[in-house]
């Protein structure tokens, strides 16, 4: 027979053993978002001959959403509390290096120095930190939906994964964003754009 003392140590254990679990998993997460990203020559050689024509126009507008978030993080940093502004030039260093990446990839497919910058963006005026963090929520909540949108059209093998790749990266970017924001990190099991 077993006591309801018994019943409850072992919930306890379960519950404590799967906090853990979880701590763990999101340790590991969190750890994803500082891997660096293969990036210039590296990224040519693992994307190969692999970047097809029809990945080009895909490649050049998650170019753009990119740009115009490196963007946002350069202009908005100043308005940011000290420890948002510290996650921010990580994140800012994070999108730079997607940009390297996509830009490495349109090369890779013959499509030379790819589109040009933008002169400006309209990035609305934002005047404080809770302005510039909802910008940059609304922002990487944009880039995952583009990524989401245009994965499956893009060439099978390195090109899809350099893909993936930076839409997990903006994924993590989100989920620390949306905590800045007093909001539950993750709200769904799974990343929409939407969050």
């Amino acid at each position: 027979m077993v006591s309801d003392e018994d019943a409850g140590a072992s919930r306890r254990a379960l519950l404590t053993g799967a906090g853990a679990t979880l701590a763990s998993a999101g340790a590991l997460a969190l750890g994803g978002c500082g891997h660096k990203a293969r990036t210039g020559s590296k990224a040519i050689k693992r994307a190969g001959p692999h970047v097809q024509q029809s990945d080009l126009p895909i490649l050049e507008s998650l170019l753009a959403l990119e740009r115009r978030t490196v963007a946002a993080y350069t202009a908005g940093s100043p308005l940011l509390s000290r420890a948002d502004a510290k996650t921010a030039k990580q994140f800012l260093n994070q999108e730079l290096e997607h940009t390297g990446e996509l830009l490495s990839l349109i090369k890779a497919g013959g499509g030379g120095k790819g589109p040009p910058r933008e002169a400006s963006y309209a990035l609305g005026n934002p005047t404080d930190d809770l302005q510039v963090l909802q910008l940059l929520h609304a922002l990487e909540r944009a880039q995952v939906a583009a990524y989401l949108d245009a994965i499956p059209k893009l060439a099978p093998g390195a090109v899809r994964a350099a893909a993936s790749s930076i839409l997990a990266s903006d994924a993590q970017h989100i989920a620390v964003i949306r905590s800045s924001l007093g909001l539950v990190a993750a709200p769904s099991p799974f990343v929409t754009g939407n969050e």
